[in-house]
Formats: C-alpha cells, sequence, structure tokens
C-alpha cells in the first residue's frame, strides 16, 4: 500500500536528491499501476510532476522519459514538456509516446533540432502532417531515416519534394527505392538518377514494386529507342551511299563524314561498294599495315587528298601513327595517280583473288607510287 505519508515527506525535501527520490517514487506509483492505475493516480503524477520539472536533473528526467513513454495515457501535458526537452530526455519520448497528438508533433518539428526530427522519422508510425515538416525541414539523416520508415505516410507533393533532395544523396535513394507505396510520378522522377547498384537492387524487389515496372519499362524503350536510331543510320548510309553512286553526292562529303565520325564500318562499305568488292574485306584494309590497297581504292574512286587526310587521321588513332609516318603516307597518296590506281584495281577485280591483296597490282602501281614531291601533311582540314 502507497504511504502518503512518505509522499508528503518527499515532497517538503527540495534538494536534488530529495526531488530525484519523489519522482523515483511518483513513477513507480504511475507505472506499477499499469491497467489498474484510476484517474486519479494519473493526475496526481502529472500535477506534481509538472511543478517539479524544471527543478529535477537531467539524469533525474532522462530516467523519467524513459520510464514513462511506452506508457500510452501518460499525462499529455507532462510528456510534451519533456518532448521539447534536450534530445537525451527528450529522444525516447518524441519516438515512443503515444500521448502526443499529430499536432503535438508538427508543433515540436517545426522547430526542434535534426536530432529530434530524427527521433520523429523512427516513431511506429508518421502521419502525412508530420512527414510534410520532416521533409521541408529534414537533413539527409531525417529524410533517410523517414524514407525507410515502413510506417511513414506522405502526401505526394511530399514524396516529390522528397525525390528531388534524393537527387544527390544516394542514402535517401537507397531507401526511397524499398517503398511500395511510391507514387508513379515520384518514381519516375527518381529512375533517372539511381545508381546501377541501386538499379539491380530494385530488380531484386519484386513485380509489385513501381520501381520495378518503371525500369522495365524504361530498358524496353531504350532498347527500340537504339534499334530505331541503328535502323536511320543504316537507312542515311545506305541512302548517301546511293547518292555518291549515282553521282548525287561527292565521294569526299561521305568519307570525310564517316572518318571524322570513325565510323569505320560505313566507310568501308562506301569503298566496297564503288569498287566491286567485298565490303568485310575493304574495311579490313582501312586499318592493314600496309596503306598500298586503301590508296588504289581511294585513288581509283576519286578521293582527293584532303578527304583522303581524314582517313589518315582515322588511322593515326588507331595504329598510333607518327607525324613522319602520316607526312610518307600523303606523299604515297600524291604520287599515285588515278589511271594507275584505275588499272591496279581492275587487275584485282580480274584476278579473282580472294582480296588478300598482297601484291594487289604492284607491278602496275609500282611507277605510278614513286615520290614526285614532298607534300606536308595537315591531320585534319
Amino acid at each position: 500500500m502507497f504511504n502518503l505519508a512518505k509522499l508528503a515527506d518527499l515532497a517538503r525535501d527540495s534538494s536534488p536528491s530529495g526531488r530525484k527520490g519523489l519522482i523515483k517514487t511518483l513513477t513507480d506509483l504511475f507505472v506499477g499501476a499499469g491497467d489498474d492505475r484510476d484517474e486519479q493516480i494519473s493526475l496526481l503524477f502529472g500535477d506534481i510532476v509538472l511543478k517539479v520539472l524544471g527543478q529535477l536533473e537531467e539524469e533525474t528526467r532522462m530516467i523519467l522519459a524513459k520510464r514513462v513513454c511506452h506508457e500510452d495515457d501518460a499525462p499529455r501535458e507532462l510528456m510534451v514538456k519533456l518532448a521539447k526537452d534536450k534530445i537525451s530526455v527528450a529522444g525516447p519520448v518524441l519516438e515512443h509516446s503515444q500521448a502526443l497528438t499529430s499536432q503535438d508533433l508538427v508543433e515540436i518539428a517545426s522547430t526542434a533540432s535534426m536530432a529530434h526530427l530524427g527521433a520523429i522519422a523512427g516513431r511506429k508510425t508518421v502521419d502525412k502532417a508530420v512527414t510534410t515538416v520532416l521533409v521541408d525541414r529534414g537533413d539527409s539523416m531525417v529524410l533517410t531515416k523517414v524514407a525507410g520508415n515502413k510506417g511513414a505516410e506522405f502526401e505526394e507533393a511530399s514524396f516529390l519534394k522528397l525525390v528531388e533532395k534524393a537527387r544527390s544523396d544516394e542514402a535517401i535513394q537507397a531507401a526511397l527505392i524499398k517503398r511500395t507505396d511510391l507514387p508513379e510520378k515520384a518514381a519516375s522522377d527518381l529512375v533517372p538518377f539511381l545508381s546501377e547498384e541501386l538499379r539491380a537492387r530494385v530488380g531484386a524487389l519484386g513485380a509489385d514494386n513501381t520501381l520495378v515496372q518503371l525500369l522495365a519499362e524504361r530498358a524496353a524503350t531504350e532498347v527500340a529507342a537504339r534499334a530505331q536510331k541503328l535502323e536511320d543510320a543504316r537507312e542515311e548510309t545506305n541512302a548517301l551511299i546511293k547518292d555518291v553512286i549515282n553521282k548525287k553526292a561527292k565521294i569526299d562529303e561521305a568519307v570525310t563524314m564517316f572518318a571524322r565520325a570513325d565510323r569505320t564500318a560505313e566507310l568501308g562499305m562506301l569503298l566496297a561498294k564503288l569498287s566491286g568488292l567485298p565490303p568485310a574485306a575493304v574495311s579490313q584494309l582501312l586499318f592493314s599495315t600496309s596503306d598500298k590497297p586503301l590508296i588504289i581504292l581511294c585513288k581509283a574512286n576519286g578521293v582527293t587528298s584532303d578527304a583522303y587526310k581524314d582517313i589518315l587521321t582515322m588511322r593515326a588513332r588507331r595504329l598510333r601513327l607518327g607525324g613522319l609516318e602520316l607526312n610518307a603516307a600523303i606523299q604515297r597518296y600524291s604520287a599515285l595517280g588515278e589511271e594507275g590506281a584505275r588499272r591496279s584495281l581492275e587487275t584485282l577485280k580480274k584476278s579473282g583473288a580472294t582480296f588478300g591483296l598482297k601484291t594487289i597490282g604492284d607491278e602496275a602501281a609500282q611507277e605510278e607510287t614513286r615520290p614526285k614531291k614532298n607534300v606536308p601533311f595537315a591531320a585534319s582540314r
């Protein structure tokens, strides 16, 4: 049976130890009553503690907060006071007390420290009014914690703002991808800046996740776009080659475009079509050690020295050719006449060779390819 005389004695003792003893006794009475506590005990507990709360040391307030934070019917006014205290006192109350209303939490979150907001973000449930304030004011730690809280609810506007703040914060992103309530707009905004690692995590979440569906749709769209781009490029290449063959476009324009873009397959296709030779074999010539076959093909088809310099620049990047080698190559190109090149090409085609081009009419071209004058090389116009 509780001794009221002892309680009266403790109330008269205003020393720190006396106040500590009073609070301990009252808390024992309140918590110990459990489901049997009546309203009178709750009122007595709340009134007395509130009157002496300002006289209690931090350690005593911490003990008090930890003991009563799980009591659903703890006096609300007392819990609000404790929730606004230092984080060492307020933390357990903010995270666990069901006596605090949504409005209490909104008011506290609107002005409290990030540590206080972090405690609120860890509550078992956090309603939309509270998460709105947390998202508006919270730092990375708070936002990551509330985003990862399955019991937190968000307005769509708060989700969108949270995603925007997550743009450069992978910790928040990692928390967001696990949410099953992410609206489609927020998920769509989040996808573009997810790292490959986070995308891989999303893929393991299950088909009902909004992000999983969006990533699958995005991947399909990207594949289709790439395929369409390749098809468009193929059609563009075929049209350009056809125009060159039909004399509607200049060969130099096509050679320059393909060489500067390092589109070797297209360049090989162009020279092969003009020369009546296998495209795969011609493409190999672009980077063969000997440039004689390439010189003959280009010269025979009317490629000028300026356009050929673009091919040489492309070869130089791949073969790591130096300035002296490039100057020698352009001199060889200038030395070969178009007529001699055409004769060498015809000789090759009549021979029915497998396009090894190891001699490619060297006897016919030897006289033509003797250097006639020095021509300085410029890598690109």
